[in-house]
Parts: C-alpha cells; structure tokens; sequence
C-alpha cells in the first residue's frame, strides 16, 4: 500500500489544472509507519501552513485534531492516515480558501483512487468540505447526521463513515461543538 500511495501522490498533481491552487504536495509524513487498512481521516484542503510543512493538519487545526486523536484508542503516526477534500492549497490574493464545488468534485474522483490504494476500515469527514466532496462520491453522507458512524460500500470496500465537525480555531472555540468532536472521538 505504501508505495502505490507515495506514487499516486506524486502524480495527482497531473489529473487537476485550477486557477489560485498551489500544487505543493502535502501528505501524511507517517506513511511509512502506517498498519494496513487505517482510518482515513479527510479534512478540507491544505493551508499555507500545510504547504511549507509538506503535510496536512499542522497549525492550529492540526493541535486540536492531535489533541481530539488523543481521546481515542488511536495512534496517529500508526492507525490514521490524513488527507483532503482536496489535495492542494486553494488561496485568493495569497490567502487560504475554502474549495470550490468544482474543486471538491475533481477532488472526489482522487479520494476514490486514495480509497481503493488504502482501503480504510472507517473515513471520517471532518467538516462541511470533505462531506461536499464525498457526496460526489456517495451522495447518502450528505443526510447522515453530524457526530454519526454509519456502514457505507464505498467503490466495492465495506467501511464506516463517520461524519463530524472540523477541528479548526473556530470550532472548538464553540463550547457545544468542540464537546461533539470530544465525545465523537471518544467513541472511536
């Protein structure tokens, strides 16, 4: 799996042409370390932060998923593989973006390539971008309800799908939803 998912990150580059994207790769630097079948978790897409770091969930964001991964029985480095909506830095006037409907939908058909490599036992969709992009993909998450793991045959795979909120600032600066995501994470 390791390898076909190194290839195929250094070649999804080739499948999109947008404006306003930075085509710096960015995955997660632990693959190696990687058991076979991890939880996939997909956030939205990555910031400047991620781009110069070459790997996703590293700023503020990325403390608060560490800390969420802490309160299940999970390793990040071994049990979790990270990964976008969609695979590259969108900006406008050299500030991060959220993606595009037609960003997201491009970057659904290479989260179907990335399932099919990893296999995932259970994805979760951490915020309103990776459940829009998996829609494109099974359009039943979109009426799943947040804080939610559901059975779903995603491209022949049986796996769990887990629907939550996204751990940015804003998020868990919100009393209610940073409690969902603790009990949500908890639940894993």
């Amino acid at each position: 799996m390791i390898e076909k998912l190194k290839k195929f990150y250094l070649e999804r580059k080739n499948y999109i042409q947008f404006e306003n994207v930075d085509y710096t790769d960015v995955y997660d630097p632990y693959l190696e370390e990687k058991v076979s079948n991890p939880i996939m978790i997909i956030g939205e897409a990555p910031g400047a932060n991620e781009v110069k770091e070459r790997a996703p969930f590293v700023g503020m964001a990325g403390r608060n998923l560490d800390y969420l991964i802490s309160l299940s029985k999970y390793d990040r480095k071994r049990d979790i593989l990270i990964t976008n909506a969609f695979p590259f830095r969108t900006f406008e006037a050299n500030k991060n973006r959220t993606p595009k409907a037609k960003e997201l939908k491009e970057g659904a058909k290479l989260l179907i390539q990335e399932i099919k490599i990893v296999q995932p036992k259970m994805i979760l969709l951490l915020g309103n971008s990776s459940i829009k992009a998996f829609s494109y993909i099974a359009p039943e998450v979109k009426h799943f309800e947040k804080n939610s793991i559901n059975k779903i045959k995603v491209e022949g795979i049986d796996t769990k799908i887990g629907i939550s909120y996204h751990p940015s600032p804003i998020s868990f600066n919100r009393k209610e939803i940073r409690k969902n995501l603790e009990e949500f994470f908890t639940q894993l």
